[in-house]
């Protein structure tokens, strides 16, 4: 099955999901599953929860579809950037509700046994992963969503313009923007 789909498939899609037709339910999680997953893992670094909120994404797409309205020029481009909106949203809930929980101490948690691996390299990496984090979390959520689509997805300007509904000009503007204020903002760190 390709994982990509026509203007003229994603509206017959959207019109027989709208139906309950349950294949249609299917291609649509084949097409963005992973995709999704990759994005929410991308904004939260844990697994559990990026699995758990890819579910609630498609949860929310079932519950809402009969709402959605296609732009029947674009309607992958529509499709796409209302599902990840809905993402983008669970994943700002997820923070809000994880700031709200409260932690548990180390000393109560069960001890884990690590794998063998130098400790330098893994702190290294943490870091990276910390400072980049901490970066992305400062750009707007379209620079955020150009920023995955380009480099953890590997989408074309033309395929990140279509997710966002935005021009491949504005593609453009916000990675240059994004990438700029990424370069600033972890030169600073450094520094």
């Amino acid at each position: 099955m390709r994982d990509v789909c026509t203007d003229a498939e994603m509206l017959d899609l959207i019109q027989r999901a709208q139906q309950l037709d349950e294949s249609a339910f299917e291609r649509l999680y084949a097409l963005y599953a992973d995709k999704l997953y990759r994005y929410i893992l991308a904004r939260v670094s844990d697994v559990s929860a990026a699995e758990d909120l890819t579910t609630e994404v498609f949860l929310r797409v079932l519950q809402r579809i009969n709402r959605f309205r296609p732009d029947p020029r674009h309607p992958v481009a529509t499709f796409s950037g209302w599902i990840y909106r809905i993402a983008a949203n669970l994943v700002v809930d997820h923070f809000r509700r994880r700031a709200r929980q409260e932690t548990v101490p180390l000393e109560d948690q069960p001890p884990q046994r690590l794998p063998s691996v130098d400790p330098e390299d893994v702190i290294a990496a943490v870091d990276r992963q910390e400072r980049l984090s901490r970066a992305l979390a400062q750009l707007t959520e379209d620079q955020r969503l150009v920023i995955l689509c380009k480099f953890a997805e590997g989408m074309s300007n033309q395929e990140t313009a279509r997710v966002l509904g935005k021009t491949e000009g504005a593609v453009k503007s916000l990675q240059h923007r994004a990438l700029a204020t990424l370069q600033r903002i972890l030169s600073s760190e450094s520094g």
